[in-house]
């Protein structure tokens, strides 16, 4: 359990219950205009928050492949987090630092 988690239940029974209402439709957004949507922001308030143009965003949220980092940058213009968990063999590993490397410029 992560301290969010741990805040979460510090909170009266109906705030964690809409807390929990409105992850549920974050997770169920199919695509990125979904999730923006559901943030409640414009393409022109993401392309403030990337500095992407107003129509990269739109041809953004219209590809199927992109960059980490990008996905990154878009994720958090919505006030998000990119979090990456990959599932082998029932185990479920964070590898979300992939995506913070990508912030740096690495290489993997």
């Amino acid at each position: 359990m992560d301290d969010l988690d741990k805040l979460i239940k510090t909170l009266p029974e109906d705030e964690q219950r809409g807390i929990a209402a409105r992850t549920e439709e974050l997770v169920t957004a199919h695509n990125l205009r979904e999730l923006r949507a559901l943030a409640g922001r414009t393409q022109v308030d993401v392309s403030v928050g990337t500095g992407f143009k107003q129509t990269n965003v739109s041809r953004l949220e219209k590809r199927d492949d992109m960059k980490l980092s990008t996905l990154r940058d878009y994720v958090e213009s919505l006030g998000g987090t990119l979090k990456i968990i990959a599932d082998v063999a029932g185990k479920r590993v964070d590898l979300s630092s992939i995506a913070e490397r990508s912030r740096h410029g690495s290489k993997v």
